[in-house]
Formats: C-alpha cells, structure tokens, sequence
C-alpha cells in the first residue's frame, strides 16, 4: 500500500521539523548557559577558598604581633545576610568571616571577627578585622 502525502501534509512536516530544530537549539543554548553558571559558581567558591587563606594569613600575622591571642584553629567566611556566592547578578559579595582560636570543650569554639568584601567583576577583594 502506498500512502499519498499532500502539499498540506508536508507543510506540516515542514513547521514540525522546524519547530523541532527551535526546540533543540533552545535546549542547547539553556545547556550551555547552565554549564557557564557552574562554572563562574565554582570560580566564585575557589575566591571564597582564597579568601579563607588570605584571612588566616592575617590573623597569623595579628597573633605574631599580639594584637590577638591564642592559635588559629580555623577560618570561616560567609555571605552576610541576603548575600551569596549563587547569584551571579550580585557583582560584589560582602563575607562576615570568623577566626576560631579558642576550643571551649563543649562543641563551640570562640574567636575573632574579619570581613571581607569581593568585587566578582573584577576578582578581587578587600580584608580586615572586624565585623562587616
């Protein structure tokens, strides 16, 4: 048996194909889109990592000079309230970091307040000790 296509049938195969490939394109470029975010994500989570370390070196040098006491345990820096490192229309992101140098034996530890400020566009920031 032979099936007859008309010329109505095949403009409609013609608009499916086409609206197949729209389709497909936009899949692709929301792909790509999505694999950028990642990684300006994980680039921005590597400078949350530096700016641990450049606090530590900090606090290091605060403690040599006596202006803290005790021995870094660790370092924490996190977003302030509203901010994060996830939203990449924020072009700066202000961090509330905390020197722990004291273990108090019951889970907690005390320490020292430093902040730092990033600026994403540019990729660099700013540190200091204190709260933000």
């Amino acid at each position: 048996m032979m099936w007859k296509v008309g010329h109505d049938g095949k403009i409609a195969a013609e608009k499916e194909a086409a609206a197949d490939a729209a389709d497909k394109r936009e899949a692709d470029q929301l792909a790509a889109q999505r694999q950028q975010d990642d990684a300006k994500r994980a680039t921005r989570a590597a400078a949350v990592t530096r700016i641990e370390a450049s606090v530590d070196s900090m606090a290091r040098d605060h403690i040599a000079r006596g202006l803290i006491d005790g021995t870094v345990i660790s370092v924490t820096c996190s977003p302030v309230s509203g901010g994060s490192t996830d939203d990449l229309t924020e072009t700066t992101t202000v961090f509330d970091c905390f020197v722990a140098n004291e273990n108090n034996g019951d889970g907690t530890l005390s320490g020292y307040r430093y902040n730092a400020t990033m600026n994403w566009n540019s990729g660099q920031y700013t540190y200091g000790m204190g709260a933000p």
